[in-house]
């Protein structure tokens, strides 16, 4: 009976004209946003590009200079833009995407948007993600809003439980038959982005393509599974289609409009943090109890001889300050963190924001691939800062007083660029994607569960005449 059901409301969902025009519609978005990744990622890898050989320049010119030099100065790597961004770019174009750094830390992120318009930026990529967020979330609702109400109008609903097939059976035939149907405009649309993306020579059609793909569909279809189920809550909660409808609009601009873009007030209402201001104050109070409590001579100019008693004093004097400012912007960097996860779980309250969330993971960018970055560049700066030390012990000439921002009292000598030990990104493995999103993975389904148990408490009770 249950495939009875599913066959006569598939075949109904397929010809019906709101799938044919959705349809039509979801193929025109994936491929012109298909031709538009191909286009933007030429651009976008020509500037990472040209700024990574500015990069190693820099790194080539200070290694020639001294070890020092190599040492102190401030570089800053940007992260390369993503091959598998058509999927979904994680709005990485808003998240830090570049790393300030030297031998002695990391010191801060920053984001560098390479637009020759920044006004551009406020503007979607039409990913697969968004177009399923935006467009294909507002039809999963569409297929189930007037399942139970529209029949009722019709007086059809009487007649079907007029035969030997309980309420459950048939609310469940609806609910699958709609994910289904919602599949059935997904999947044509990846295949023709696909084809794109692969005939343009930017991906191959390798296993973690795949993996990611499939990825992606799945996801796609748990968040089409929340939506079908707030679909059918509204078809049974209301009278008539008209008022399910609205409901259902309700439901959409909740969840594609005004949750997604309240994150800012959730986090300040209830994550609130300290300004930059206030951490800024902290930094200089720290730097003036240091200067207050150091040794005479701390801050006597630099001479030749770099075997002067002063320039000891002079380096425990900048480490102890870098040490400083580095506890105190590392715990705010961690506040931040912090304020971002938990308004993110929060947001998670829409399964369009919780469905984003799970792509980014699927396709390894976003925020877990910064944070992965910024942990990866801390294990990085203590091996350059080892390969530095090592370097100049080996140097007879050199006083062996570590200072952080001068090249006064470490060797002078000049350093291979081959021997540099360089930061290299690691892809995330499918383990590290999978970790961090099992809470929103575990949301995602016991979502679906209760609204459709909802649906269904109230379609017992519902009044088919």
């Amino acid at each position: 009976m249950l495939r009875t059901i599913l066959k006569r409301e598939i075949l109904h969902n397929l010809y019906s004209l709101r799938f044919q025009v959705s349809l039509a519609l979801v193929l025109c978005v994936f491929v012109v946003g298909s031709f538009s990744f191909v286009r933007n990622h030429d651009a976008g890898l020509k500037r990472y590009q040209e700024v990574q050989a500015q990069y190693l320049e820099e790194l080539r010119a200070e290694a020639k200079a001294s070890a020092t030099e190599l040492a102190v100065n401030k570089k800053t790597f940007s992260l390369r833009p993503r091959d598998n961004a058509f999927i979904y770019d994680g709005k990485e174009k808003y998240l830090p995407n570049a790393i300030v750094f030297s031998a002695w830390n990391v010191f801060s992120f920053l984001n560098k948007s390479g637009s020759t318009n920044p006004f551009l930026n406020a503007f979607e990529e039409l990913n697969w993600s968004f177009i399923v967020a935006l467009i294909l979330s507002f039809v999963a609702l569409l297929l189930t809003f007037d399942a139970v109400s529209g029949e009722k109008e019709a007086r059809t609903l009487a007649l079907a439980l007029s035969n030997s097939v309980s309420r459950g059976a048939l609310l469940f035939g609806k609910y699958i038959s709609a994910i289904l149907t919602f599949l059935a405009m997904v999947l044509p649309g990846i295949m023709l982005s696909v084809l794109v993306v692969l005939f343009s020579g930017r991906v191959s059609l390798g296993p973690a393509f795949i993996l990611e793909t499939v990825g992606f569909l799945v996801v796609a279809i748990l968040m089409a599974a929340v939506l079908a189920a707030f679909g059918l809550l509204c078809s049974v909660a209301a009278r008539n289609s008209n008022i399910s409808l609205l409901l259902a609009l309700a439901f959409w601009i909740l969840f594609a409009v005004v949750i997604p873009n309240s994150s800012t007030f959730i986090a300040k209402t209830f994550f609130p943090i300290e300004r930059t201001e206030a951490i800024q104050k902290k930094v200089m109070a720290a730097f003036d109890d240091l200067n207050k409590s150091a040794p005479p001579g701390s801050w006597m100019s630099n001479s030749g001889n770099p075997f002067l008693p002063q320039h000891e004093l002079r380096a425990n004097l900048q480490r102890k300050r870098l040490e400083a400012e580095k506890g105190i912007r590392d715990a705010y960097y961690q506040s931040l963190f912090r304020q971002f996860e938990k308004t993110r779980l929060l947001t998670a309250a829409s399964p369009v924001p919780l469905f984003q969330y799970l792509t980014e993971a699927v396709v390894g960018g976003g925020y877990p691939r910064f944070r992965k970055a910024w942990g990866d560049f801390h294990v990085y700066q203590g091996q350059f800062l080892a390969f530095f030390k090592n370097l100049d012990a080996q140097d007879p000439k050199s006083p062996h007083w570590y200072n952080p921002n001068e090249n006064v009292s470490t060797t002078r000598k000049p350093v291979a660029f081959e021997t540099v030990p360089q930061f290299v990104e690691k892809p995330m493995t499918f383990a590290e994607r999978v970790k961090p999103t099992l809470v929103f993975l575990v949301i995602n389904i016991a979502y679906a569960c209760l609204i459709f148990f909802l649906s269904f408490v109230l379609f017992v009770r519902y009044d088919v005449r």
